[in-house]
């Protein structure tokens, strides 16, 4: 089994546990195309539990030296408005060779799944896979369906449009098995100074204080959720994700998970309930007739 380093930086400046954890890690990128993922869902200020904080995207850029083409992108309920209401218009100016991607209206390559646990092909995001680098930003969250919502699902994003979202959403615990099999993080975050708990389409902040980093997806989810008082083993998603990817033997830097730990409450609302059922029946129908 080989060894996964993955830095545990207690804080409540999600830019400075940043840049600590990163540091700590050595991390940098010279020379490469990079394309950077935040969770930027529905562009909530970051201490509302539900988007990242746009310091530690900061702190990644202050470690890009020479990229050619730096790329922020995300597709969320309204990405324009996220990017204009948290900062991102500031940081392309601050900041060479970046450039913000509405990923809804990027253009889509479809790509056949190696190992298919959901369907033999899907859409993807064309631009992502022009870049050399990927870095996986994610929220600290529960979701209903998905259980979490870290890393491993982040990669839920690079789906364009809505109409193609649909025809996985509801089957997003075998999707993202899928995607992450064509999409691959090279660097991952998860910003859990404020989290999200119980229901992923209601704000229910979770004051947790904690910045996590590493190379492994799946190294950095399982410290993640430790964290959140979920042990990941017990998800099936994550449970094919060890089989199909590999689980490494953690070395955990920084501070210890007890530390940290702050149990985080999962449930769904009713009206969550009704609609992805909604979905789910909606995602047959469009299968029936649309390439998937």
């Amino acid at each position: 089994m080989s060894t996964a380093a993955v830095y545990l930086a207690k804080t409540d400046d999600p830019y400075k546990g940043a840049c600590e954890a990163l540091d700590a890690l050595g991390f940098k990128v010279t020379g490469e195309k990079v394309y950077i993922k935040p969770n930027l869902t529905g562009g909530l200020p970051s201490n509302q539990g539900m988007t990242v904080d746009i310091g530690l995207i900061r702190a990644v850029l202050e470690r890009l030296h020479d990229c050619p083409r730096i790329t922020i992108g995300e597709s969320c309920s309204d990405t324009i408005k996220a990017f204009d209401e948290l900062g991102y218009r500031e940081l392309v100016n601050e900041f060479p060779n970046v450039r913000l991607e509405d990923i809804r209206s990027a253009d889509i390559v479809w790509k056949p799944i190696p190992k298919p646990f959901h369907t033999r092909e899907m859409p993807f995001n064309k631009t992502v896979l022009e870049h050399d680098y990927v870095i996986n930003i994610a929220k600290m969250k529960t979701h209903s369906l998905a259980c979490v919502t870290l890393c491993l699902k982040n990669i839920f994003g690079f789906v364009p449009a809505r109409k193609q979202k649909l025809m996985y959403h509801p089957f997003i615990r075998k999707a993202v098995l899928d995607m992450n099999q064509i999409v691959k993080s090279h660097f991952c975050l998860v910003d859990g100074v404020w989290g999200n708990e119980f229901d992923e389409v209601q704000s229910t902040p979770k004051k947790t204080g904690v910045v996590i980093t590493g190379k492994n997806l799946l190294a950095v989810d399982l410290i993640a959720g430790a964290v959140m008082g979920i042990d990941l083993h017990n998800i099936d998603s994550y449970r094919m994700a060890f089989e199909l990817f590999g689980e490494s033997d953690v070395k955990l830097l920084g501070t210890s998970v007890e530390n940290v730990r702050v149990p985080y409450r999962q449930g769904c609302l009713p009206s969550t309930r009704l609609r992805y059922f909604k979905e789910a029946t909606a995602s047959i129908l469009y299968r029936m007739v649309n390439r998937h």
